[in-house]
Protein backbone atom coordinates (compact mmCIF):
# COMPACT_ATOMS: atom_id res chain seq x y z
CA UNK A 1 0.00 0.00 0.00
CA UNK A 2 2.80 2.41 0.85
CA UNK A 3 4.19 2.42 -2.71
CA UNK A 4 1.14 3.95 -4.36
CA UNK A 5 -0.05 6.29 -1.59
CA UNK A 6 2.34 9.12 -2.60
CA UNK A 7 0.95 8.95 -6.14
CA UNK A 8 -2.62 9.01 -4.86
CA UNK A 9 -1.70 11.93 -2.59
CA UNK A 10 -0.24 13.84 -5.54
CA UNK A 11 -3.40 13.23 -7.54
CA UNK A 12 -5.46 14.42 -4.57
CA UNK A 13 -3.36 17.58 -4.38
CA UNK A 14 -4.20 18.28 -8.03
CA UNK A 15 -7.89 18.48 -7.08
CA UNK A 16 -7.06 21.12 -4.50
CA UNK A 17 -4.82 22.93 -7.00
CA UNK A 18 -7.75 23.24 -9.38
CA UNK A 19 -9.90 24.70 -6.60
CA UNK A 20 -7.15 27.15 -5.67
CA UNK A 21 -6.92 28.21 -9.31
CA UNK A 22 -10.56 29.19 -9.58
CA UNK A 23 -10.66 30.85 -6.15
CA UNK A 24 -7.56 32.99 -6.74
CA UNK A 25 -7.86 33.67 -10.46
CA UNK A 26 -11.65 33.91 -10.69
CA UNK A 27 -11.90 31.89 -13.89
CA UNK A 28 -9.00 33.54 -15.69
CA UNK A 29 -7.23 30.60 -17.34
CA UNK A 30 -10.37 28.76 -18.33
CA UNK A 31 -9.09 28.46 -21.90
CA UNK A 32 -5.80 26.75 -20.91
CA UNK A 33 -7.85 24.49 -18.65
CA UNK A 34 -9.68 23.18 -21.70
CA UNK A 35 -6.40 21.85 -22.99
CA UNK A 36 -5.96 19.85 -19.78
CA UNK A 37 -9.39 18.36 -20.45
CA UNK A 38 -8.50 17.51 -24.07
CA UNK A 39 -5.10 16.00 -23.27
CA UNK A 40 -6.57 14.10 -20.34
CA UNK A 41 -9.26 12.58 -22.56
CA UNK A 42 -6.72 11.27 -25.06
CA UNK A 43 -4.38 9.94 -22.39
CA UNK A 44 -7.17 8.30 -20.37
CA UNK A 45 -8.70 6.52 -23.37
CA UNK A 46 -5.29 5.23 -24.40
CA UNK A 47 -4.54 4.03 -20.88
CA UNK A 48 -7.91 2.27 -20.62
CA UNK A 49 -7.75 0.45 -23.97
CA UNK A 50 -4.02 -0.26 -24.18
CA UNK A 51 -3.29 -1.18 -20.55
CA UNK A 52 -6.29 -1.37 -18.21
CA UNK A 53 -8.50 -3.63 -20.32
CA UNK A 54 -5.76 -6.13 -21.30
CA UNK A 55 -4.46 -6.33 -17.72
CA UNK A 56 -7.93 -7.09 -16.34
CA UNK A 57 -9.08 -9.41 -19.15
CA UNK A 58 -7.82 -12.56 -17.42
CA UNK A 59 -10.44 -12.52 -14.65
CA UNK A 60 -13.79 -14.27 -15.25
CA UNK A 61 -16.45 -12.02 -16.80
CA UNK A 62 -13.97 -9.13 -16.87
CA UNK A 63 -15.83 -7.13 -19.47
CA UNK A 64 -19.07 -7.43 -17.54
CA UNK A 65 -17.31 -5.58 -14.72
CA UNK A 66 -16.08 -3.00 -17.23
CA UNK A 67 -19.70 -2.40 -18.19
CA UNK A 68 -20.69 -2.24 -14.51
CA UNK A 69 -18.17 0.59 -14.07
CA UNK A 70 -19.29 2.39 -17.23
CA UNK A 71 -23.04 2.13 -16.74
CA UNK A 72 -22.81 2.52 -12.98
CA UNK A 73 -21.38 6.02 -13.37
CA UNK A 74 -23.86 6.77 -16.16
CA UNK A 75 -26.79 5.73 -13.95
CA UNK A 76 -25.49 7.73 -10.99
CA UNK A 77 -25.03 10.87 -13.05
CA UNK A 78 -28.48 10.73 -14.59
CA UNK A 79 -30.42 9.77 -11.49
CA UNK A 80 -28.58 11.17 -8.47
CA UNK A 81 -26.28 13.87 -9.80
CA UNK A 82 -26.85 15.84 -13.03
CA UNK A 83 -23.58 16.36 -14.89
CA UNK A 84 -21.33 19.40 -15.09
CA UNK A 85 -19.85 21.45 -17.93
CA UNK A 86 -16.69 23.47 -17.25
CA UNK A 87 -17.91 24.83 -13.95
CA UNK A 88 -21.53 25.70 -14.72
CA UNK A 89 -23.86 26.00 -11.76
CA UNK A 90 -25.12 22.44 -11.49
CA UNK A 91 -24.87 19.64 -8.95
CA UNK A 92 -21.28 18.41 -8.37
CA UNK A 93 -22.10 15.06 -6.74
CA UNK A 94 -21.14 13.11 -9.86
CA UNK A 95 -17.52 14.10 -9.27
CA UNK A 96 -17.52 12.16 -6.00
CA UNK A 97 -17.85 8.82 -7.79
CA UNK A 98 -15.28 9.80 -10.42
CA UNK A 99 -12.67 10.82 -7.90
CA UNK A 100 -13.10 7.75 -5.69
CA UNK A 101 -12.40 5.49 -8.67
CA UNK A 102 -9.40 7.61 -9.57
CA UNK A 103 -7.86 6.30 -6.37
CA UNK A 104 -9.01 2.76 -7.13
CA UNK A 105 -7.35 2.90 -10.55
CA UNK A 106 -4.04 4.15 -9.16
CA UNK A 107 -3.93 1.49 -6.43
CA UNK A 108 -4.99 -1.36 -8.73
CA UNK A 109 -2.41 -0.30 -11.29
CA UNK A 110 0.42 -0.40 -8.78
CA UNK A 111 -0.74 -3.80 -7.52
CA UNK A 112 -0.18 -5.15 -11.02
CA UNK A 113 3.09 -3.31 -11.65
CA UNK A 114 4.85 0.02 -11.11
CA UNK A 115 4.75 0.98 -14.78
CA UNK A 116 0.98 0.56 -15.01
CA UNK A 117 0.51 2.38 -11.71
CA UNK A 118 2.62 5.31 -12.88
CA UNK A 119 0.76 5.49 -16.21
CA UNK A 120 -2.63 5.54 -14.51
CA UNK A 121 -1.39 8.17 -12.05
CA UNK A 122 -0.51 10.44 -14.99
CA UNK A 123 -3.92 9.80 -16.55
CA UNK A 124 -5.63 10.74 -13.29
CA UNK A 125 -3.59 13.87 -12.62
CA UNK A 126 -4.26 15.22 -16.12
CA UNK A 127 -7.98 15.57 -15.39
CA UNK A 128 -7.70 16.37 -11.69
CA UNK A 129 -7.01 20.09 -12.09
CA UNK A 130 -10.15 20.61 -14.24
CA UNK A 131 -12.07 18.50 -11.72
CA UNK A 132 -11.04 20.72 -8.80
CA UNK A 133 -11.68 23.80 -10.92
CA UNK A 134 -15.20 22.58 -11.69
CA UNK A 135 -16.31 21.84 -8.16
CA UNK A 136 -14.90 25.14 -6.83
CA UNK A 137 -16.69 27.01 -9.64
CA UNK A 138 -19.96 25.33 -8.68
CA UNK A 139 -19.50 26.28 -5.03
CA UNK A 140 -18.70 29.92 -5.80
CA UNK A 141 -21.55 30.19 -8.30
CA UNK A 142 -23.89 28.88 -5.61
CA UNK A 143 -22.94 31.71 -3.28
CA UNK A 144 -20.59 29.76 -1.03
CA UNK A 145 -17.41 31.24 0.41
CA UNK A 146 -13.93 30.75 -1.08
CA UNK A 147 -13.12 28.62 1.96
CA UNK A 148 -16.06 26.33 1.16
CA UNK A 149 -14.91 26.11 -2.48
CA UNK A 150 -11.42 25.09 -1.36
CA UNK A 151 -12.98 22.60 1.05
CA UNK A 152 -14.91 21.03 -1.81
CA UNK A 153 -11.71 20.60 -3.80
CA UNK A 154 -10.03 19.08 -0.76
CA UNK A 155 -12.96 16.69 -0.35
CA UNK A 156 -12.40 15.34 -3.84
CA UNK A 157 -8.76 14.79 -2.94
CA UNK A 158 -9.68 12.94 0.24
CA UNK A 159 -12.00 10.65 -1.72
CA UNK A 160 -9.17 9.84 -4.13
CA UNK A 161 -7.04 8.77 -1.19
CA UNK A 162 -9.98 6.83 0.24
CA UNK A 163 -10.37 4.95 -3.05
CA UNK A 164 -6.69 4.02 -3.06
CA UNK A 165 -6.70 2.91 0.58
CA UNK A 166 -9.94 0.93 0.22
CA UNK A 167 -8.53 -0.88 -2.79
CA UNK A 168 -5.49 -1.88 -0.75
CA UNK A 169 -7.70 -3.61 1.81
CA UNK A 170 -10.46 -5.01 -0.38
CA UNK A 171 -8.94 -5.80 -3.74
CA UNK A 172 -5.59 -7.32 -2.87
CA UNK A 173 -6.78 -10.70 -4.13
CA UNK A 174 -9.29 -9.28 -6.61
CA UNK A 175 -7.23 -6.59 -8.28
CA UNK A 176 -8.34 -7.67 -11.76
CA UNK A 177 -11.96 -6.90 -10.93
CA UNK A 178 -11.04 -3.54 -9.40
CA UNK A 179 -9.07 -2.64 -12.51
CA UNK A 180 -11.93 -3.76 -14.79
CA UNK A 181 -14.47 -1.58 -12.98
CA UNK A 182 -11.99 1.30 -12.98
CA UNK A 183 -11.47 0.85 -16.71
CA UNK A 184 -15.21 1.22 -17.25
CA UNK A 185 -15.27 4.38 -15.15
CA UNK A 186 -12.22 5.76 -16.98
CA UNK A 187 -13.74 5.12 -20.39
CA UNK A 188 -16.98 6.78 -19.32
CA UNK A 189 -15.25 9.88 -17.93
CA UNK A 190 -13.04 10.25 -21.00
CA UNK A 191 -15.47 9.32 -23.78
CA UNK A 192 -18.81 10.43 -22.34
CA UNK A 193 -17.74 13.42 -20.24
CA UNK A 194 -14.50 14.92 -21.55
CA UNK A 195 -14.66 14.24 -25.30
CA UNK A 196 -18.15 15.81 -25.63
CA UNK A 197 -16.79 18.92 -23.91
CA UNK A 198 -13.96 19.07 -26.44
CA UNK A 199 -16.46 18.64 -29.28
CA UNK A 200 -18.70 21.33 -27.83
CA UNK A 201 -15.84 23.83 -27.59
CA UNK A 202 -14.59 22.88 -31.07
CA UNK A 203 -11.51 24.11 -32.90
CA UNK A 204 -8.55 22.25 -34.40
CA UNK A 205 -6.27 23.11 -31.46
CA UNK A 206 -8.36 21.09 -29.02
CA UNK A 207 -8.62 18.24 -31.51
CA UNK A 208 -4.85 18.10 -31.84
CA UNK A 209 -4.52 18.28 -28.05
CA UNK A 210 -6.62 15.11 -27.68
CA UNK A 211 -4.28 13.41 -30.14
CA UNK A 212 -1.32 14.81 -28.18
CA UNK A 213 -2.72 13.04 -25.13
CA UNK A 214 -2.46 9.76 -27.03
CA UNK A 215 1.12 10.58 -28.07
CA UNK A 216 1.97 11.49 -24.47
CA UNK A 217 0.62 8.13 -23.33
CA UNK A 218 2.72 6.26 -25.90
CA UNK A 219 5.83 8.17 -24.81
CA UNK A 220 5.15 7.59 -21.11
CA UNK A 221 4.41 3.91 -21.74
CA UNK A 222 7.73 3.50 -23.55
CA UNK A 223 9.72 5.36 -20.89
CA UNK A 224 8.11 3.40 -18.05
CA UNK A 225 8.46 -0.01 -19.70
CA UNK A 226 11.71 -0.85 -17.85
CA UNK A 227 9.81 -0.67 -14.55
CA UNK A 228 7.82 -3.78 -15.50
CA UNK A 229 4.18 -4.59 -14.94
CA UNK A 230 3.30 -4.59 -18.66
Amino acid sequence: MVAYLPFAAFAAAADLAGAVLVVTAHRKGLAPLRYFVAAGAGFMLAAAFVRMLPESAHVPHAFLFVLVGYFGVHLFEHTVAPHFHFGEEVHPEALLVHTFFDGVAIAAGFMIGPALGALLSIAVVLHKVPEGFTIASVMLAGGHSPAAALGAGATLGVLTLAGAIATGFVAEHHVGYALAVSAGVTIYVAASDLIPEVNREGGPALGWTVFAGLVLFALADWLLAPLGGH
